[in-house]
């Protein structure tokens, strides 16, 4: 199959709704008849720090006491290619035995794991979208070793499989609106440019902006209509106040050209409320506790938060002493373990603004007095000009 029929195939699965786990076994459907392996495991992470929040298995079946055992090994300092590693060098796609020379022992967890269930080469990618990892997948063999075509395959469809995790993550959001502050919303806009809001956040959205949401809700849709095959048709609104919201084409509903397009606020992921409580984190240490388990340097994480890094390396200091680590594996390892692993394991759903769907319920958005309030249900764009600054995502 010709690399630009997988993409458009890709395209599809990404655009058509699915929630996580179906969205993971059709990419593995797409996958298989072109790469050659035994078992896959289709993971989401954190946005925010990079750590795993759930997982998929093709191939062979969940494994708590397994997965334990991979994380010990994958969080073990110098394991070559681990995901933190990849993360953190804005890596895409790589093959255990290029990466160890042919000297897979150099690995922990082809040493102890792969090695004795008669598994011969892995395959990993990470899964970006707009410079973010949204998750990962993760390829066995049994037999014979992965190839170049190999990558360039599984490489054909990461990005789309990153942008279905992203919407499947947002409509999840958009349906617990008590767990996440100012929630994503979910329109459909029709082709005749008739824009309905389908959840509560959306109406309290569509009160809030008006016509010029409206407007660039049905700009977006008209665009995934036009080119069905564009990654990442999506544009952003500024509001009056500074905030701004992301407008994304999620998918097609039907044949017809009715398009459901998710509305949010333009937020950075950030280590997530659990955290924060759990360990006594000062804004300032979440803000380096990301950067850290995301693997960037010091230099480049004092840099973007705007002071020094010796200020920046007594935050890392204050963090560990907290967190009784001595060093960043061990803080991922721990945070894995004893955070994530629980909430993995209880099927919490992650949340596509770190952490995960389990914030303390909080009163839902009251939509203000607005004296534009006639233009919230069944409204029609309008033929002012309103700019939508329309993107198609780069692959990291």
């Amino acid at each position: 199959m010709e690399v630009s029929t997988l993409e458009s195939r890709a395209w599809r699965i990404a655009h058509s709704g699915l929630e996580l786990d179906a969205a993971f076994t059709a990419f593995d459907a797409l996958l298989r008849p072109h790469v050659q392996y035994a078992i896959a495991s289709w993971s989401t992470h954190d946005p925010a720090t990079g750590l795993f929040t759930s997982c998929t298995m093709s191939g062979a079946p969940k494994d708590p006491v397994g997965e334990a055992r991979l994380f010990r090994c994958e969080f073990s300092a110098g394991e070559p290619a681990s995901y933190r590693s990849l993360i953190g060098q804005h890596g895409s796609a790589v093959i255990l035995s290029d990466v160890t020379e042919g000297e897979l022992n150099r690995a922990s967890r082809y040493r102890d794991i792969f090695e004795p269930f008669g598994l011969t080469d892995e395959l990993r990618a990470v899964l970006w979208v707009d410079g973010i990892a949204w998750g990962s997948a993760t390829l066995l063999r049994a037999g014979g070793r992965f190839e170049a075509g190999d990558v360039k395959v599984v490489s054909a469809i990461a990005r789309q499989a990153a942008d279905a995790i992203r919407l499947a993550l947002l409509r999840e959001a958009a349906r617990r609106p008590e767990v996440v502050e100012e929630p994503p919303g979910i329109f459909s806009a029709e082709p005749d440019g008739l824009v309905n809001p389908t959840t509560v956040p959306a109406s309290y959205w569509l009160d809030l902006v008006g016509m010029k949401l409206v407007t660039a809700v049905n700009a977006t849709a008209a665009a995934i209509r036009a080119n069905p095959g564009w990654s990442g048709a999506s544009s952003r609104l500024a509001l009056s106040d500074g905030r701004v919201l992301s407008i994304h084409a999620a998918a097609m509903i039907r044949d017809e050209g009715t398009v459901a397009v998710i509305v949010d606020r333009a937020r950075p992921a950030e280590v997530s409320a659990m955290l924060v409580d759990a360990y006594g984190l000062t804004a300032r240490q979440r803000d380096v506790l990301g950067r850290l388990l995301l693997g960037r340097p010091m230099t480049h994480l004092a840099h973007s938060l705007g002071i020094s890094e010796h200020t920046a390396q007594d935050h890392r200091k204050a963090i560990y002493r907290q967190m009784g680590v001595s060093s960043r594996s061990e803080l991922a390892a721990m945070l894995q373990f004893e955070q994530y692993d629980p909430r993995v394991w209880n099927d919490t759903p992650p949340s596509p603004y770190g952490g995960f769907l389990e914030a303390p319920a909080m009163e839902p958005p009251k939509a203000p007095q607005a004296s534009n309030a006639a233009e919230t249900n069944n409204l029609t764009s309008p033929t002012s000009d309103v700019k939508s600054d329309r993107t198609t995502a780069a692959v990291d």
